[in-house]
């Protein structure tokens, strides 16, 4: 009975066995193919967001621009994170209008978009991006790949995300080292800073590549091949970057909205309204988010006010802000308190805040969204 039942157990282990390693030949033998398929497209070059929007008449929400610049701890970058965007059917052009537009609600953003039509890169990469939290965010450049719904396809965008990460390893001096199996290296995903650094909790794109047979050790031998390559190449070959024009000017401390605005404008702090002497209305309290049309800036009993009505003036500061310096390392709240997700904001950090102090739970906060708040605290 027990010899029967050992050679049982051994049959059982060996069946167990073969269909895993044939899984895995199976997804190897994909990977190449992959990978075969990848080396055969030609890359696309790089599509700068700003470029493309004004071609379309959109505004370019520059995600730096108003003291909102995360600087590298090391000066320059020290490596590559590789997302995937986890929208089906999203291109990079569907992805770079969005995260354009919305930024700065979603407190989320990337240096690029690829797919296999594409690269649009978002900003420059010389200053840090919110794409993997706190840790990684003043570390890495980070680049989000688009789903795609063919084989053929994710050949290209893993083609086109390999030869611009390489592109931008060669032009800051980094050597790919591939870190998602140890977390020591250059070459990270997601995941892999969910893993070894923390701050955040993603487990991109190792789903996503599954999905193809493929997975991050895959995607570092098609990075390598791709900047072995370049290696040889002039530096006329590197990414050619837009800080020479409106992207990264010599004047982006400058801080537009702090002027008197025109036109429609999103109040961001709940404010009333005041006649031309500055006497408060009968009219109910305007609620944050609601937008109105701003006509001229006057002062009032020395207090900027905003007309956005006839005889109807609002405080200013609860449609412009004004910039703070955080004294301590800050998190980010809803309207009810609640803190929302593990992003912090560094201390020393430059923010706007709208309007004045408002009280939630008994603890004093300042607006910097609609419906986020930072503690009066960190401020002080």
């Amino acid at each position: 009975m027990k010899i029967k039942k050992l050679i049982t157990t051994i049959a059982i282990g060996v069946g167990l066995v073969a269909p895993i390693f044939n899984g895995n030949r199976t997804q190897v033998v994909e990977a190449a193919s992959i990978n075969s398929i990848a080396k055969q497209n030609s890359y696309v070059g790089v599509t700068f967001l700003y470029k493309m929007l004004q071609t379309q008449n959109i505004k370019y929400n520059k995600f730096y621009a108003n003291g909102n610049k995360i600087k590298y701890r090391k000066g320059k970058p020290e490596g590559i994170v590789i997302h995937e965007t986890a929208t089906p059917g999203a291109s990079a052009y569907n992805e770079a209008i969005y995260f354009n537009r919305e930024w700065q609600n979603m407190y989320s953003y990337v240096h690029a978009f690829v797919d296999s039509k594409q690269v649009i890169q978002m900003m420059t990469p010389n200053y840090g991006v919110w794409g993997a939290g706190a840790i990684a965010n003043n570390r890495f450049i980070q680049i989000e790949l688009c789903q795609e719904t063919t084989r053929n396809k994710f050949a290209k965008s893993v083609n086109n995300d390999a030869i611009y990460a390489a592109k931008l390893l060669h032009r800051y001096g980094i050597t790919p080292v591939h870190a998602s199996n140890t977390g020591k290296g250059t070459i990270w995903s997601h995941h892999a800073v969910s893993r070894f650094l923390g701050g955040t909790n993603h487990t991109d794109p190792d789903g996503y590549f599954s999905k193809w047979g493929y997975s991050m050790n895959d995607f570092f031998d098609l990075l390598k091949y791709y900047y072995d390559l370049q290696a040889g190449e002039t530096t006329n070959s590197n990414i050619p970057d837009d800080n020479t024009t409106t992207d990264d000017t010599s004047n982006d401390d400058t801080d537009p909205v702090s002027q008197a605005p025109t036109g429609k404008r999103t109040l961001m702090h709940d404010a009333y309204t005041y006649n031309a002497q500055g006497q408060r209305t009968a009219a109910a309290l305007k609620t944050a988010g609601t937008v109105v049309t701003v006509a001229q800036e006057k002062v009032i009993n020395g207090k900027k006010y905003l007309q956005i009505g006839e005889n109807e003036y609002v405080v200013a500061s609860n449609i412009v802000g004004s910039n703070r310096v955080l004294t301590h390392n800050a998190y980010i709240y809803n309207t009810t308190g609640i803190r929302v997700g593990t992003t912090k904001l560094l201390k020393g950090k430059t923010v706007r805040t709208y309007g004045g102090r408002i009280n939630i739970g008994g603890k004093m906060y300042y607006p910097i969204d609609t419906n986020r708040f930072v503690k009066v605290a960190n401020f002080n």
